[in-house]
């Protein structure tokens, strides 16, 4: 007699016809190809270069290739396999929307409004710092990926390499304005080991107040 506890047989697997793929290639052709030109006439709309207008679907479809691969698959870590689902979606959706503004502003001969451009500039910075995140947690899972982590027992957090760099930043330029001398740009990249353009950055993100408190009262060279 048959066990009733055993567990029933795993369904047989469907097995899709040559037509069926082919359908799905077809479709799959048609919707990148027409998807490509209305966000690459979108970017161009919104003031970008035409040699770079071409960016702007491909930064799209690619996080969407890349998130779509880390969702299905199954050695992935859970926290990325759910962020990957996140930005699988929500590239469909922001490609799905730009295809539809696109349409929009060309059928009805409308100059796209101030929020339009910043949308469409925002995109690349965006897809890039979200599929940075979810290489982040693919890689390394079990790291703590906010500003700060925690560090042993009874010691105090680890600062990310980020806020370390900007921590250094402001001794720096602090000792400087003590000893009468503003920190330039120069200077602190030599100091620091970045890019003139990225000591500038530095510079500007201690002046809004995003690092520990600072009194800037000069400009920096």
């Amino acid at each position: 007699m048959q066990d009733e506890t055993m567990k029933p047989d795993r369904a047989p697997t469907v097995q899709l016809g040559w037509y069926t793929w082919a359908g799905l290639a077809a479709v799959a052709v048609a919707a990148s190809v027409l998807s490509f030109a209305s966000l690459r006439h979108l970017a161009e709309a919104c003031g970008t270069s035409g040699r770079l207008a071409w960016l702007l679907p491909v930064a799209i479809d690619a996080a969407a290739v890349v998130a779509t691969r880390v969702w299905l698959a199954r050695q992935a870590p859970a926290p990325a396999r759910r962020q990957a689902r996140r930005i699988a979606l929500g590239a469909i959706v922001l490609s799905v929307v730009g295809n539809a503004v696109d349409h929009v502003l060309a059928a009805y001969r409308i100059v796209p409004p101030w929020w339009t451009v910043v949308a469409v500039a925002a995109v690349a910075p965006a897809v890039l710092g979200a599929v940075a995140h979810l290489v982040a947690l693919v890689v390394a899972p079990d790291e703590d990926h906010e500003v700060t982590g925690a560090g042993e027992p009874g010691e105090p957090p680890l600062a990310s390499p980020a806020l370390q760099l900007l921590q250094t930043a402001e001794e720096l330029v602090r000792a400087a304005e003590e000893e009468g001398a503003p920190m330039g740009r120069e200077t602190l990249a030599g100091h620091l080991g970045v890019t003139p353009n990225q000591a500038r950055q530095v510079l500007a993100v201690l002046r809004m107040g995003q690092a520990p408190p600072l009194a800037l009262n000069r400009q920096a060279a």
